[in-house]
């Protein structure tokens, strides 16, 4: 059976520090809020949208989000929908769509929103983990007929 495609981006800034939470699996989960802006003209009126999502990522990128992102720092994210439905409290069914991370980037400065404060054995100092050399795409030896363009 053929896959389906699930995929998002989106760029926006955190709504509120991230959640941090360590599961019975010993896996590590971390859920945050993000906005994302639209600007678009009607009518020769200019006006302004805001969609405000769930985000959950797992494993070493919720570490580094929980250690790193607070509330207001611009993000990039990727990653894929997920539903799910519950029963409220009152009986009613319930239902959400969250964004599974995948893979995130940093955007802006180091300064840029999420404040001052610290979290963890960090020391406030802003900085964010280094790419390893095997985080690279490689050495960028291949032959020219490889590149699409």
């Amino acid at each position: 059976m053929a896959s389906d495609l699930n995929r998002v981006v989106l760029v926006g800034r955190l709504t509120r520090d991230p959640e941090l939470k360590s599961v019975g699996s010993g896996s590590t989960l971390c859920k945050f809020g993000i906005a994302n802006n639209r600007s678009y003209t009607t009518g020769g009126d200019k006006r302004d949208e805001v969609n405000f999502f769930n985000c959950t990522a797992w494993g070493k990128q919720a570490e580094i989000l929980g250690q790193y992102a607070r509330k207001g720092k611009q993000l990039a994210i990727e990653g894929r929908l997920q539903y799910r439905s519950w029963d409220g409290s009152d009986g009613k069914k319930q239902s959400a769509v969250d964004i599974i991370v995948e893979n995130f980037q940093f955007l802006g400065s180091r300064d840029d929103g999420g404040g001052s404060g610290s979290r963890g054995s960090n020391s406030g100092s802003g900085d964010y983990p280094q790419p390893s050399p095997a985080d690279s795409y490689g050495s960028g030896d291949f032959p020219d007929d490889d590149i699409p363009f």
